[in-house]
């Protein structure tokens, strides 16, 4: 404390002596003599924190100094020193805004420290009231007292805020007419005597008719006691007589009467407030205590109302010493010492242990402490708040061990938000997946969609999913690796408390070992665990809906039934285990014979079928059969050392011909077999035309492989000849067969079997080739007539180098491309459409004739012609044999 003192006290006031007191420690005293010295210091240093002077100095008075440093309102505390027998001094001093006074007897200087505290400590609160402004209400009928009470207090007390009325009307105009209303101002001053009506009347009407609580201060001229006495019980907060220096009292007045309002409305809101904590302590679900230390350490001093609702134990008996330790579960009281033991470093500590209930049942409380203090002493309490988790930590233990079973289960779950977006995978989703938990978080589970489903599949189970609220169901998902493997896979929709819907929950199983599982057991079922082969439920299963689809076809189905030839003897004189390995041996080279769509079937011991679905003729039956047989033709080496020539024997019975069901089939079939077996052929149709028909196209396809290699086709070539005068207008080439025995075949026979083998092509090349070179060598000859017809095939006609190859031959043999007409039976040009209408125009520009052949045996659309680029139409005869005689 910095403080200046004033007059001729310096040999009375000694520094050490005064620093020593308690309060005023590092002061620091400055000394001067005169007024003006005073005010000279105090200008040029802003520092001081009190003024002590005399009253009487040398060059003025102390109360010139005082108003000096009130007028320019400088921050610090003035005490003026008087004598011993000038009491209206100190008054006067007072009066004029001296913090405090004292009196100059022997033993002043051992009181002005504490003087010079409590000054200073007034000073602080009268500067913080001064900053504080107090709205005033003044009402007087007298305007000269107005004017010099306005004067006054706006001159000592500038931290009012006054406005003067001169009747009680105005005063009521200006206040609230509810309590519950702002008021504008803080205190009202009312003279005691104002026009129309008493300043008691007004104060009755404030405070009993409109419930205010303002502060009213009255003044009047009257000094009786009983008019004070009615004026306090009327609800008054002061009343001031008019004596000579009122008006020096009157801001104290204002300020005490204001503070103490704004205290007792503090008080009103600290009660409130109280009762309200109360009321929340008591209904809360947590305990709050107060911990105070004492000689024994920490102790309970306090503890909220709704302990018993939380423990059972009444307050008293939570107050008495040792309670809590007592209680205090003995498995937690070691780690619980732990806790509070660090709890001095941080000031806070929380930890949950185990407390029984005064019924018995064992409770888990958390608790909370906080150290309370300022920061600058010893913290002298410990705040803190037990809340039961008795249902949290359940719940929480429930949740860790759902934790623990979803993250230990071999089910992926997923869940989702409402968006479809993933949130939690655990982790059998990502070791099923192949997806680690940070790839598909916040993704949408589509990245796992194998495309083998449309997108029905998925609107209906979303529709499911969003109806019902639950979904299950087999799905084909992709892993990482791009493998695709099904899952069995349940999805439910989750709610909260309000039933709002909240996620989505999806839980599925790889069953890609199972389905394997079911093939292998479907596979063994239906399959020879020893050769591997379709077995008899199968294959009759297959017949059965080969059957079905041949009848909506309207096509053919062949049945082989196929048995080895002493196959007993070898299984009976080598072994099963020889007989096993031939089996096996024999299937695997009859599989390779047929066609993927083909089904070979073992029935059991020696007996295969085979199954040919949409056959066109009964040869074509045959033709595997021959097939099968020539596959059997060479030895069987095994793996013991045995080589074993077996043969086959095969009945074939076909639908519709030879039954109308699988099993009728199968019985015919076997009876043919058995036939065949007994007459020593290879194989044999159910029906014995049938056989004879396929031993002889078998033995012509054969003969007929040799007879273009051997020169055995020749060329026949018919004349064209003009109807009216018999001229010859050209030729068509016709070829037959003359086998080296002399038999002559007619095309009819071997022409189709040439088509379904391929060996057409060839043998229409021989044609092509021959008929140009004949008719070069007739022309050469001077034989003069038309172009020569030769036939195509449509194997030839639409082959990729037939213009290369017509070309090429015209030039080999010198004939006029003019002199060449190809003839395309109108069939199989109907059967090609736009390939055959540019085959004709490429030949057109090569400058050869076409014609087409055969005309009324296909579509026979005249309209269908104009497309093409052709010479010539040949009529077929069945067009126009009936035209003489059938009036249609």
């Amino acid at each position: 404390m910095k403080v200046l003192c004033v007059g001729n006290i310096r040999n009375d006031i000694e520094l050490p002596r005064c620093g020593a007191h308690e309060g005023v420690c590092d002061c620091r005293i400055d000394f001067t003599d005169s007024v003006s010295d005073g005010i000279q210091r105090l200008s040029e240093h802003g520092d001081y924190d009190a003024v002590v002077s005399d009253l009487v100095l040398a060059d003025g008075s102390g109360l010139d100094l005082l108003a000096w440093v009130r007028d320019r309102g400088l921050p610090l505390a003035f005490v003026m020193l008087v004598s011993p027998d000038d009491q209206d001094a100190a008054m006067a001093a007072l009066r004029s805004g001296a913090d405090d006074y004292l009196v100059k007897d022997e033993g002043y200087p051992g009181r002005l420290p504490h003087t010079l505290k409590s000054a200073t400590a007034r000073a602080r609160t009268d500067l913080a009231n001064r900053s504080q402004p107090v709205r005033v209400l003044y009402a007087d009928g007298d305007r000269a007292d107005i004017d010099l009470t306005y004067r006054h207090l706006a001159q000592s007390a500038p931290n009012l805020r006054i406005d003067c009325v001169v009747s009680a009307a105005e005063v009521l105009a200006r206040l609230p007419s509810r309590m519950e209303d702002a008021s504008g101002y803080d205190v009202v001053l009312l003279d005691y005597l104002l026009p129309g009506m008493n300043g008691f009347d007004v104060t009755k009407t404030l405070r009993e008719v409109r419930g205010l609580d303002i502060p009213i201060v009255i003044v009047t001229d009257q000094s009786s006691g009983e008019i004070a006495a009615q004026a306090l019980r009327l609800g008054v907060s002061a009343c001031l007589v008019k004596h000579d220096s009122y008006l020096y009292e009157l801001p104290l007045v204002i300020g005490k009467v204001f503070r103490e309002t704004e205290l007792a409305r503090e008080r009103a809101a600290l009660r409130a407030t109280s009762e309200r904590l109360n009321d929340i302590f008591t209904s809360s679900p947590s305990v709050n205590y107060v911990l105070e230390q004492r000689e024994g350490g920490w102790a309970l001093s306090w503890i909220s109302d709704n302990l018993p609702r939380l423990t059972g134990y009444p307050v008293e008996t939570a107050l008495q010493p040792g309670w809590w330790e007592a209680c205090l579960h003995p498995d937690d009281r070691d780690r619980i010492a732990v806790d509070l033991e660090a709890f001095g470093n941080s000031g806070r500590v929380a930890c949950e242990y185990r407390f029984p209930h005064r019924d018995g049942a064992m409770l888990w409380l958390r608790d909370e402490r906080c150290l309370s203090g300022d920061g600058r002493t010893k913290a002298q309490r410990i705040i803190g708040v037990w809340s039961d988790v008795t249902e949290q930590r359940s719940a929480t233990e429930m949740l860790r061990l759902n934790a623990a079973v979803i993250g230990s289960t071999h089910d992926g779950v997923a869940i989702t938000d409402l968006k479809g977006n993933l949130v939690f995978v655990n982790q059998a989703f990502t070791k099923i997946t192949g997806y680690a938990r940070e790839e598909v978080i916040g993704k949408n589970p589509r990245v796992l969609q194998s495309g083998r489903h449309q997108r029905d599949f998925y609107q209906t189970m979303w529709a499911s999913l969003t109806g019902t609220g639950y979904w299950q169901g087999e799905i084909w998902n992709r892993r990482r690796s791009g493998e695709v493997y099904p899952e069995w896979m349940r999805l439910n929709a989750v709610r909260n408390e309000s039933g709002e819907l909240t996620h989505y929950v999806g839980v599925f199983t790889d069953i890609s070992k199972l389905k394997q599982t079911e093939a292998r057991l479907d596979h063994l079922a239906h399959h020879d665990p020893l050769t591997d082969l379709p077995n008899r439920l199968l294959v009759l299963a297959r017949l059965e809906h080969a059957l079905d689809v041949a009848q909506r076809r309207k096509c053919r189905v062949a049945v082989l039934f196929l048995d080895l030839d002493r196959f007993k003897t070898i299984n009976d004189s080598l072994g099963h285990s020889v007989g096993d390995e031939l089996l096996h041996a024999v299937a695997g080279r009859l599989r390779y014979r047929l066609r993927e769509e083909d089904t070979l079937g073992r029935l059991g011991g020696d007996e295969f079928m085979v199954l040919l679905e949409q056959i066109q003729e009964p040869s074509d039956a045959a033709i595997v059969a021959q097939s099968l047989v020539d596959a059997l033709a060479d030895p069987f080496r095994l793996s013991s050392g045995y080589e074993i020539f077996i043969h086959a024997s095969i009945g074939i019975s076909l639908y519709p011909d030879d039954g109308k069901d699988f099993m009728e089939l199968v019985r015919n079939a076997d009876a043919a077999m058995y036939r065949a077996k007994i007459q020593g052929n290879t194989y044999g149709f159910y029906t014995e035309d049938l056989t004879r028909h396929a031993s002889r196209r078998l033995d012509l396809e054969t003969r007929l492989r040799r007879a273009l290699a051997q020169d055995e086709f020749v060329l026949y070539y018919q004349p064209v000849l003009s109807v009216s005068d018999g001229r010859l207008l050209g030729a068509e080439a016709l070829i037959r067969w003359r086998t080296a025995e002399g038999e002559m075949i007619s095309p009819a026979d071997f022409i189709p079997i040439a088509e379904e083998n391929g060996l057409i092509v060839p043998i229409g090349d021989w044609v092509l080739r021959e008929a140009c070179r004949q008719t070069r060598q007739w022309l050469d000859a001077g034989y003069a007539f038309g172009a020569m017809a030769v036939n195509l095939s449509v194997h030839q006609f639409l082959r990729q180098n037939i213009l290369d190859f017509l070309h090429q031959l015209l030039v080999e043999t010198g004939l006029p491309a003019g002199r060449l007409e190809l003839e395309i039976t109108e069939s199989h040009l109907m059967e090609q459409g736009e390939k055959v209408t540019k085959m004709f125009d490429d030949l057109k520009r090569l400058s050869m004739q076409v014609a087409i052949d055969d005309f009324g045996t296909g579509y026979s659309s005249l309209a269908y012609l104009k497309r093409f680029s052709i010479d010539k139409l040949k009529i077929d005869r069945s067009f126009v044999k009936d035209l003489a005689g059938d009036r249609n």
